[in-house]
């Protein structure tokens, strides 16, 4: 039987496979909370992974570390999105137990290949060899260090329009997984901050789908939960849409009980 921690790599390995081979698409989820108790109750909502953001909220590696016990033993791929495409944040993130990474702010090739390498174990890469907690705490090393350079996935978010400039380039380098669509900052480098859903961007969205697609790259993108918009990219081809976390429902689920209040009691919070 294999221990949780070699489960969470072949999880991971799983889930590449699928986006690699076109299956069903996956939906993601978001973690931004660190206190743990609300990612036991996310890894069992059903998403095949959860996105653990350390680049916007505050996770410290402690943190990181309490979050990903989590998901000890669940069938969800904990995949964390680090600060930046940097070989310690993301050596960190590795040999505490991430099923994959998420690397933002990836505008060439270059940083396509820094990110790559970053983690793998050489003659692949240049991640340093002591996975720790991955390992499970030494007594699954062997297995790990086997099995990590063809298990664990490797995300670059393609968020500027100088990403989609060099798009090209970037889906010729080895070893990347999955391209990460991030429309908040595209929309931004390309004037339109804060409109998700000007045609223009709307357009450069569905043509690096369209492209990673055509060049048998697997392809994600980060959405609300509005499940229109969640099909239409869907429909258009992604292989991942990322798409809730625990304080965004927390929020809605708020506000839907504060709207049935005051329209059944006649009482408002406010």
């Amino acid at each position: 039987m294999d221990s949780t921690m070699i489960h969470t790599l072949r999880r991971a390995a799983a889930l590449r496979r699928k986006w690699g081979e076109a299956q069903q698409a996956s939906l993601l989820g978001w973690l931004t909370c660190m206190d743990p108790a609300i990612a036991e109750v996310e890894v069992e909502w059903g998403y095949d992974g959860l996105i653990i953001d350390t680049e916007h909220a505050t996770f410290d590696p402690p943190a990181l570390r309490g979050v990903l016990m989590a998901f000890r033993g669940t069938d969800c791929v904990p995949i964390v999105r680090v600060g930046a495409n940097d070989i310690y944040l993301i050596k960190t993130a590795l040999d505490l137990g991430a099923g994959g990474v998420l690397i933002p702010l990836v505008d060439d090739a270059a940083a396509a290949q820094a990110a790559v390498a970053a983690c793998r174990y050489a003659p692949e890469g240049r991640r340093g060899v002591a996975p720790r907690r991955a390992g499970n705490y030494s007594r699954d090393t062997a297995t790990y260090l086997a099995e990590a350079n063809s298990s664990l996935i490797v995300i670059v978010q393609i968020e500027s329009l100088t990403a989609y400039r060099n798009l090209d380039e970037i889906l010729a380098v080895p070893g990347i997984d999955c391209c990460f669509i991030g429309p908040a900052d595209l929309s931004a480098t390309m004037g339109h901050l804060g409109d998700l859903r000007h045609p223009e961007v709307v357009e450069v969205i569905l043509d690096i789908i369209r492209r990673c697609r055509q060049a048998n790259r697997a392809v994600a993108i980060a959405e609300s939960t509005d499940v229109k918009h969640i099909k239409r990219w869907l429909d258009a081809g992604a292989n991942a849409v990322s798409c809730g976390d625990g304080l965004g429902f927390m929020l809605s689920g708020f506000a839907a009980f504060e709207a049935s209040v005051n329209e059944e009691i006649g009482i408002s919070f406010r």
